[in-house]
């Protein structure tokens, strides 16, 4: 009743007509109202509002001396609201009030009378507005081309309206649109926070509820929406969101003004994510995205916006959740069936077809789709600086533009133009255009842009490359001028200051290095540390970008001799990459952003233990390096570690430290952030649910350091050396059952080792190409040969001279009088790719100086995964166990070249292992019925073409018939018979710059579950005569078989390292 009423009144106070308000007095609503309005009712000031102005209104629009029934009746309810909300009461029907409450006797019929004269006045005058507003709006620009004229023109019928008269409510519609479309024109900020005032007022006119009321709320949602933009403020976005969903709850299915409307909806919900971080935000965003792109016909360009939109979306949960099947459908999405692009809106377009281009560099490396970026980013650039709207929008364009060319020309992570061996000149083209990109944008952006100080972030990195490239300390200062002007215009809680504050302390680092020969300046060094400092310590952000700024503070520790400060910033992390590296098999690439971060920090982390000494630092040097390889190489590969120990006991809480991860990583820079804000939440959830798990039986340990004690295990059968190469140190820890030493290795330089590791990828590749001429193979021969030498003299020397390995077994495994001892190698960064056991002077005549001669060589992956190994046989063989061999050869794969030896030796090792060997030969070798032999199978021999990446072991696979069998697969099978497999692969190597989970094949199945591994580094002529030597051994112990036939190899062909030194055991 009281909504009935309050319409009536409504169209009266608009039109004039009564004929509403009438039919409800006919009905007996207005009546009803009266008489349901008890005592306790009564003090309603809506109803008492409704009830007096629907009396007050039928006297006063009535002919003269009638309804005075009503006139009277509407004294009562009026007075109360006059008392408590005096501007409700019409300024007629007050006077008449206050003429009564001072006591002066008026008759009825008298001041009626002026009452109607006034009241009937301003009809006639809202008639006569009614009519000159048609009049205006028909001379408005149909095509919103001229806001501010439009606008103008419109103004002035606020004034002269009423609040609630139907010209008002139409002015304040389409004044709103037209200061929006002012403000994307102009970027004027005072027309945009005009329209947002106008929005309000409009949407306390109209009832809520219907079309008229949804089409006003959505049309507000995308005004306040433009108003978070320039503002930032967090309440403006909040208000998007909530009025968007608000019309979309008042819009058919069927409604053409779904889609857009949707679309609106998206955009504004990954705004607020930006602020807030809830994945919720993002993925309801990418809901609506997707609702609007299938709410329209394809082919069209609407299609083709909201396409490019979701697009965009799918690229940002791939950027910070390492997501690989977003970036798929989005590549999808861009690549599809060729579409046009819609004229209005097409620099939009571009740029998210760009993004998608972009992010798909950055995993693949592929310079032809960053150069694909780079044009539309262009495109984009050129179409609103000619369009010359907002130049808030212009200097978007321009930032995305010069961080594709800055990723050209720079050493971006996925695609090092310098390790692929381009030349450039010292100032690259791309360089120049990215600075005068960047430096456009700033000089675009308005003082007051939310957005400046990232383009003035932007311009100073590219500076800081042009000053790395030509040693131009004017390039620096600028960079640290801009820099400092970005911190002081970011807002204070912007995570994305911290970075600011990380990359200034770097500059000031950087411009100290320039004055080398000079004065120092110990107070830029002061400053870049404090700025440092308080960034790590005060920042809250997402994990990874936690580890940068951690890493950052270490390093300018380490330039300020603070040795301690630097081992305890480091220390801090390593102990964020649990929360940081995600599992691929929880949906996440191994090369995500977060995963990136972790690269050398493990390394770095124990090289910087060491430099602060102390007598517990090799020991702690090991834990940190054990602690941050483990969980890069177990995450890398998609294996069982700790989580899944924890999802065996309690799998509620391992799917809650899940959540938590992907929350953490996904949680962006926010706009404004309150000291308990969302980031720092969630990282104490996390540490509550890391305490509730080491409160489990078996998990007191949970995601600690592996302590020593739990390594030691690993030392049981001999020496376990660890060679960590980082640029601070290199050295040799080593493992045995009395603790950890250190051995310095002072002639081993990271630099070099990455110099050689490329090297000695190029010197195979030419050994073995058929086409390479015989004087070339020599040549690389030759290098091979001096990169042995090499790992002798700067490594394996001072390790076994240390250990007293002194003693060379020369010559043949035949002829040597006793068998040398063990010993296990693990190497970190570039040393992974290099064969270390082969380390040694071959053409000494008596063997004195070669590993090979003074012990007997494996490896492990890390000191863990041995010590795991050794607990694991140890169980086995306490357990009666029945030999159940598995036998895979293909001697011919559709692709490959034909592997003549293969089947040969296939039937010899199945000869070898006895009656019971399952043999797959040619067809019969397909994925699936390798996969369901794998789990009962305690032995296994591969004969087969296989792709091994160091760079991503997650991928290495083996070719089968009809399907590849990668490691994570295998990986997934648990695999509790596994004890030995040998890989006769002919092995593809993908070269790429090493990392701390790089791992050879071998590596990859021996964590995925064999205990012992036999494998190739690298492609070998003749697989078939090693793996017949290696059956044929007398040797009890896949290690010293493997040995032996290395041996016999080699003596075979001492100057040919490539056809012996590649054969590596892995395991106990």
């Amino acid at each position: 009743m009281l909504l009935a009423v309050r319409q009536a009144v409504a169209v009266v106070r608009d039109s004039g007509d009564l004929t509403p308000l009438r039919a409800l007095e006919r009905q007996g609503v207005v009546t009803r109202l009266v008489i349901s309005m008890d005592d306790a009712r009564y003090a309603d000031l809506a109803a008492l509002h409704a009830v007096g102005m629907a009396r007050w209104l039928q006297y006063v629009a009535g002919p003269e001396g009638a309804h005075q029934a009503e006139w009277e009746a509407s004294l009562e309810p009026l007075s109360r609201v006059h008392a408590r909300e005096r501007d409700a009461v019409p300024p007629e029907a007050a006077a008449v009030l206050e003429a009564v409450r001072s006591g002066r006797r008026l008759s009825g019929p008298r001041v009626p009378r002026e009452v109607r004269r006034r009241v009937l006045a301003g009809l006639r005058q809202r008639e006569e507005l009614s009519e000159d507003f048609l009049t205006a709006i028909r001379g408005l620009d149909p095509r919103g081309g001229r806001p501010e004229r439009d606008a103008t023109a419109l103004r002035p019928f606020l004034d002269l309206t009423p609040r609630h008269h139907a010209v008002r409510v139409r002015a304040l519609r389409l004044l709103s649109v037209t200061l929006q479309r002012s403000h994307r024109a102009t970027g004027d900020a005072h027309t945009l926070a005009e329209a947002v005032r106008l929005g309000r007022e409009l949407l306390l006119l109209i009832p809520a509820g219907g079309a008229c009321w949804a089409d006003a709320v959505a049309q507000h949602a995308r005004v306040v929406g433009d108003h978070y933009r320039h503002t930032g403020d967090r309440r403006d976005i909040d208000e998007a969101v909530d009025c968007g969903r608000e019309a979309l709850r008042h819009t058919p299915p069927d409604s053409e003004r779904l889609a857009p409307r949707l679309d609106d909806f998206g955009m504004h919900l990954a705004l607020r994510y930006d602020v807030s971080g809830a994945p919720s935000d993002l993925n309801a965003a990418i809901d609506a995205s997707r609702g609007a792109a299938r709410a329209v016909p394809g082919g069209t360009s609407d299609a083709v916006s909201h396409r490019a939109r979701l697009a965009g979306l799918l690229v940002k949960r791939h950027r910070v959740s390492g997501d690989g099947a977003a970036l798929d459908e989005a590549v999808q999405l861009v690549r599809g069936e060729p579409q046009p692009l819609p004229a209005p809106g097409r620099d939009g377009v571009c740029v998210a077809h760009a993004e998608v281009l972009h992010a798909q560099y950055r995993r693949t490396g592929l310079v032809d789709v960053l150069d694909d970026a780079i044009e539309l980013y262009r495109q984009a650039a050129d179409e609103r600086r000619a369009r010359r709207g907002n130049p808030a929008d212009l200097a978007l364009a321009l930032a995305h533009l010069g961080n594709a060319l800055y990723d050209l020309c720079a050493d971006s992570p996925e695609g090092d133009l310098l390790a692929q061996g381009a030349s450039r000149p010292p100032e690259p083209p791309a360089l120049r255009e990215a600075i005068a990109a960047h430096r456009e944008a700033v000089e675009v952006s308005a003082a007051d842009d939310p957005q400046r100080p990232g383009h003035l972030d932007n311009l100073a990195r590219s500076l800081r490359e042009r000053a790395r490239r030509e040693g131009r300390p004017d390039a620096l200062d600028e960079a640290i001028c801009l820099l400092r002007e970005a911190i002081e215009t970011a807002h204070p809680d912007r995570v994305f200051r911290s970075g600011m504050l990380s990359h200034l302390s770097g500059a000031l680092l950087e411009r100290q290095r320039h004055t080398a020969g000079h004065e120092p300046e110990p107070k830029l060094i002061r400053e870049a540390y404090a700025f440092a400092e308080a960034t790590a310590r005060n920042a809250a952000g997402p994990p990874g970008e936690l580890i940068r700024l951690h890493r950052a503070l270490a390093e300018l520790a380490t330039a300020t001799g603070r040795r301690q400060e630097a081992a305890a910033a480091y220390a801090r992390a390593v102990a964020l990459l649990p929360q940081a590296v995600p599992h691929p098999l929880h949906g996440s690439e191994p090369e995500s952003q977060p995963a990136r971060h972790g690269q050398g920090l493990a390394a770095d982390a124990a090289a910087a233990v060491l430099r602060a000494g102390g007598p517990d630092a090799p020991a702690r040097a090991l834990e940190l390096l054990e602690q941050g390889r483990g969980i890069l190489l177990t995450r890398a590969l998609g294996l069982h570690g700790e989580e899944e120990a924890l999802r065996d006991a309690a799998p509620q809480l391992a799917d809650r430290l899940t959540k938590l991860r992907t929350a953490l990583a996904t949680a962006p820079a926010a706009a404004h952030t309150e000291p308990g804000d969302l980031r720092r939440q969630l990282a104490e959830q996390w540490d509550a649910v890391v305490a509730e798990a080491r409160r489990l039986p078996g998990l007191a340990d949970f995601l600690k350091p592996p302590r020593l004690a739990a390594l030691r295990p690993a030392a049981a059968g001999g020496p376990v050396v660890t060679v960590n190469t980082s640029p601070l140190r290199c050295d040799a820890l080593i493992l045995t059952g009395g603790g950890v030493t250190v051995v310095p290795l002072p002639a081993l330089s990271h630099s070099e080792a990455e110099t050689r590791a490329a090297g000695f990828a190029e010197a195979l590749r030419a050994a073995e190409a058929p086409g390479t001429p015989p004087a070339d193979r020599r040549t690389a021969q030759a290098q091979l040969r001096e990169t042995l030498e090499w790992l002798w003299d700067t490594t394996a020397a001072p390790v076994l001279t240390h250990l007293s390995h002194t003693t060379a077994r020369n010559g043949t495994a035949a002829t040597a009088p006793a068998d040398p001892p063990r010993i296990w190698l693990s190497a970190t960064g570039p040393l992974a790719l290099l064969p270390l056991h082969a380390a040694g002077h071959h053409d000494d005549p008596d063997g004195a100086r070669s590993l090979l001669d003074r012990a007997v060589p494996s490896y492990t992956p890390t000191v863990a995964a041995l010590a795991a190994a050794v607990r694991t046989a140890a169980r086995r063989s306490r357990r009666p166990r029945r030999s159940v061999p598995l036998v895979v050869a293909l001697p011919r794969t559709p692709g490959f070249a034909p592997l003549a030896g293969a089947l040969t030796e296939a039937r010899a090792a199945a000869d070898h292992y006895g009656p019971d060997t399952v043999l797959f030969t040619g067809a019969d070798a397909r994925r699936a019925r390798v996969l369901t032999a794998l789990p009962t199978s305690t032995h296994v021999h591969f004969a087969c073409h296989a792709v091994a990446d160091p760079t991503s072991p997650y991928g290495s696979h083996l070719i089968l018939h009809d399907q590849p069998l990668t490691v994570a697969e295998i990986s997934r099978l648990r695999l509790a018979h596994g004890e030995f497999c040998y890989l006769s692969a002919c092995a593809t190597a993908r070269s790429g710059r090493p990392r701390d989970e790089a791992v050879q094949l071998g590596g990859a199945f021996h964590l995925a579950g064999f205990s012992q591994v036999v494998a190739t580094l690298w492609p070998v002529e003749d697989p078939t005569d090693a793996a017949r030597l290696f059956h044929s051994s007398s040797r009890t112990t896949p290690a010293h078989a493997l040995h032996e036939t290395v041996r016999t190899l080699r003596a075979n062909a001492p100057l040919l390292p490539s056809r012996w030194a590649g054969h590596v055991h892995i395991g106990p």
